[in-house]
Order: C-alpha cells, then structure tokens, then sequence
C-alpha cells in the first residue's frame, strides 16, 4: 500500500487549542457566539508574564480569519509540491510596487473593517490559507491593502504570527537573524503565491486534491490546487544527476510601452545562460526582441 496522502491545515492552532477547547466548554453555544466570546477573552484578559500588548493582537487577528474560515469564505490552497512553497519563499521580490499597482488593479474587491484593538478602518483584504503535503501547520495570510496604498501582511503558522509592512521589508530582507529571516520568507510567500496565481492560471484547478488520510482539510467550498509550473522548473545539467531543480527568476509587471499588449501583465522572468547571462520573460511573444532588465532584487 502507497504512503496515505494528508495536508497540513491552516489556522490550526486556533482550531485545536481555542475553538475545539471553548466548544467542549459550551457544546450548545453557536460557533459565532463562542468566537465572539473568545475575542473578548483575548482582548480584555490581563497580559501574562512576558507576553506584550502586539502578540495579543496578533492572536486577535489570528482568530478573526478563523471566523472567517469557520464561515466558509476562507480561500484554500493546496500545493501538490511542497518545493513549490520553497521556490516561492525564496524567490526574490524585485518589483515591489508593480505588484502592489498588479494587486489593487486585477485583485479581489472584497471590502471589509480591519480592526486592532478599538479602532476600524476600511481596506481591501485577500485572506488565503496554504495546505503542504505532509506537513503539520499549513500557512494563514492575511494581506490588508489601506486606501493610502499601503500594505501590510499578517502571517500565522501553528502558535507563532506576525505582522509587517511592505515598507519595511527591504530593511529586513536585508538582516541574517532567525526571526527577520522567517518573517521575509512569509512576506515573499504570500505575495510570490499571488503573482504565481495570475502568471501560471493553467496549474491552478478548483478542488482539493486526492487525499487518502482524512485531516479535515476541506472547510470552505473555496478551494483550489496549485500545481507547479514547468516554466520555473530546469533540468540539472549536471550529467550524474537528472533531478529536476527550479529556475532562479522572479515576477515583474510589465510597465514600459515597448511590451506593447503586453502592458500591465504580470510575468515570471527566469534566469538562463544563452552566451552568457541574460534573463528571459516567460510569457513573452518576442523574447530574442527584450531589452535587458536589471537584476537589483530584494
């Protein structure tokens, strides 16, 4: 018999640990009513030894996706590879703010209240969860886009989130430390996860995958797998090994007026070796044709 197939499940701290906790506590209450009241808790508890007043938050923001995903209107992705979240974690962000101009013009218009403590404001969000194969903890995101354009990311995986602003991810990108390390790789995760979504739409079919070990991964009627492309995959030149490996690129919107009815879309743009280096658009009707594009990545 074939090894079982399972996923890992987002937001799973807060089903395990809060909700499955509270509802053995109140089995005839509501779920909207136990999230209500579990909100409360959080926000009006005393802060334990150590913990401050932003962790709180998160945990705040945490279990407001949870609602969502409880609802049934939380987006589901499931990567058939986990190299896939690898590639997409590692890949560089080189055009930043094409991306954020790509997210607000061709992006969901959902509109809903951001709030942290006391205060609403209005944006734009795209909340999605990342299953893995084989893995414990899938990946929460919650990317918030503000009326002044800017953007923030809340990221949850197991017990541990975070939160950051697109204006301050350069800086970190830029340090070696464990933690700003982890918070990069989600900052690029979610948006790569996007931008792969909008240039690669044939590897991604509504629907779970097969799964053959029941971990309740299907919660919404929002789901879709992601397979992965070929037009990020190289083969290994190496003649001892024949193990496919992926390309090193990254995505870029096209800006400029040369690309023609091209504008406006958004590309992966992969490195490869023609007498040299040069760097190749995938998408692209007349590559032999494009002018060379600046390597300066983040």
């Amino acid at each position: 018999m074939g090894k079982k197939i399972w996923y890992s499940t987002p937001l799973k701290f807060y089903w395990d640990e809060l909700y499955r906790g509270q509802k053995k506590l109140t089995p005839n209450i509501p779920d909207q009513e136990i999230f209500h009241m579990l909100r409360h808790n959080i926000i009006n508890a005393p802060l334990r030894e150590n913990e401050s007043q932003e962790a709180r938050m998160l945990m705040v923001s945490g279990l407001e996706l949870w609602n969502e995903d409880n609802a049934g209107n939380f987006l589901h992705l499931f990567f058939i590879d986990k190299e896939l979240r690898d590639f997409l974690q590692r890949t560089p962000l080189s055009d930043l703010e094409g991306i954020r101009e790509y997210l607000y013009i061709h992006g969901g218009n959902k509109k809903i209240i951001y709030s942290e403590t006391k205060t609403q404001v209005n944006c734009v969000a795209y909340n999605f969860g990342l299953h893995i194969p084989y893995e414990r903890d899938g990946h929460a995101f919650s990317l918030i886009l503000f009326e002044d354009k800017s953007i923030e990311l809340y990221y949850n995986r197991g017990p541990y989130s975070g939160r950051i602003l697109a204006i301050h991810f350069k800086e970190l990108a830029k340090k070696t430390d464990q933690q700003s390390i982890h918070i990069s790789n989600a900052f690029r995760l979610a948006i790569n996860t996007i931008a792969y979504m909008k240039c690669f739409p044939e590897c991604v079919s509504e629907g779970v995958p097969k799964i053959t070990k029941d971990r309740d991964e299907s919660r919404s009627n929002t789901n879709f797998t992601l397979q992965t492309s070929e037009n990020i995959i190289e083969a290994n030149s190496n003649q001892r090994s024949k193990t496919p490996h992926f390309r090193k690129g990254f995505f870029r919107l096209l800006k400029s007026d040369f690309y023609k009815n091209k504008k406006g879309e958004l590309v992966y743009v992969s490195e490869t070796m023609v007498k040299g280096k040069a760097k190749t658009i995938e998408t692209s009707d007349n590559k032999d044709e494009l002018p060379k594009i600046s390597k300066k990545t983040l």
